[in-house]
């Protein structure tokens, strides 16, 4: 009885920690979209704001729904809900929307929404599954997956986007080495990816090809590739230790940072509230982060176990890439900052695993 209360009382506090962590995000992004928008229009700035609100809120739901719902469901039904995404990558190309160059999004009941967001969840269901089984020769094992994750990322790939094709594969690896499958094989895979890489320059395009040049040198193409980049160094340099003040950032208020409410938002938060802002910031997601890593502790499966470190790899992922390109350390791929950044889909995706997380660690 003991121990089941001080499990409880565990679980209570994680589930608390969690959900006081996501408010103080919906809030802190809820304020950074008001400022980047603003002066962009009445019309444009309500309607944008109106959306995420209505967004934040299906989004708690779902949350709670996913919270109730017994995590060893989509042990059974992995592989059916991963079929079901590649048929929706493959729908992409034949009835999906552009924008700015690429085909990703799919219109329904009035909403966009990119299939490739799902895909991050069929590929963490999937990967625990295989990863977590010890039904098969090692090497099956192995192959089995890295299959399903080439065909997923070479999809996605495709339309064209590479940040998120790279997310599946960088998934593949985090919870392929969490598992019990020898690591030689995914250190051989390393090394022959290595070998592959300056052969894989032709498959990019051509806008691909100037953000890995203007990473390297961003001054290269200052009024083009490295537009951006510039920028925002520019807005986070000038932010200081304590920023602007709200409102009051001169690069995102005068509209020289592009893309301020998507993906360089991190941008606007370093700006108006300078180093201590973007170090709250970065606390708020390093506490999400240790409780994800307690409830893979606790796990009472391999599945489970699994399952959390994959969600906790892809929250990471995304706050590393985000953060790292927006400070110039790493390349624009389009990744947007979970929880913070303008996106319905992105936002509501990131809810359902945070839901996954909560009935993960109440069935511990």
């Amino acid at each position: 009885m003991i121990v089941k209360s001080i499990n409880a009382r565990s679980t209570l506090t994680t589930t608390k920690m969690l959900a006081g962590c996501l408010l103080v995000l919906n809030l802190l992004s809820l304020l950074s979209l008001y400022s980047s928008l603003h002066l962009a229009g009445e019309f444009k700035s309500g309607a944008i704001l109106y959306r995420q609100i209505v967004w934040v809120v299906a989004s708690w739901i779902f949350l709670i729904i996913f919270a109730i719902i017994n995590y060893r469901l989509y042990y059974d039904f992995g592989y059916i809900f991963y079929g079901f995404n590649i048929l929706l990558l493959i729908a992409v190309f034949a009835f999906g929307s552009k924008a700015m160059g690429a085909q990703r999004w799919i219109n329904f009941i009035g909403f966009k929404f990119q299939p490739s967001e799902l895909c991050k969840i069929a590929a963490i269901f999937v990967f625990a599954r295989l990863f977590s089984g010890d039904r098969r020769g090692p090497l099956l094992q192995f192959l089995l997956p890295l299959g399903l994750a080439s065909l997923m990322a070479l999809l996605i790939f495709k339309q064209p986007d590479l940040g998120t094709s790279l997310i599946i594969v960088f998934l593949f690896f985090a919870i392929g080495i969490s598992s019990k499958v020898s690591k030689r094989y995914f250190i051989a895979l390393i090394l022959a990816g290595l070998i592959a890489a300056p052969f894989a320059w032709g498959m990019l395009k051509n806008y691909q090809r100037k953000r890995l040049v203007v990473f390297v040198n961003p001054d290269v193409d200052p009024l083009g590739a490295g537009y951006t980049i510039i920028q925002s160094k520019i807005a986070i340099g000038s932010g200081r230790i304590f920023g602007k003040g709200f409102l009051s950032g001169t690069q995102n208020q005068f509209n020289f940072l592009p893309e301020r409410h998507t993906d360089f938002i991190f941008t606007v938060v370093a700006e108006e509230w300078g180093f201590v802002g973007g170090l709250f910031l970065l606390i708020v997601y390093w506490l999400i982060l240790y409780n994800i890593l307690n409830i893979a502790r606790s796990a009472k499966d391999d599945f489970a176990r699994l399952l959390a470190l994959g969600i906790g790899s892809l929250f990471f992922l995304h706050i590393f890439i985000n953060i790292g390109m927006t400070l110039g350390i790493l390349p624009v791929v389009g990744l947007p900052l979970i929880f913070m950044s303008y996106g319905g889909s992105n936002l509501l995706i990131n809810f359902v695993l945070m839901g996954i997380l909560i009935n993960i660690s109440r069935q511990a």
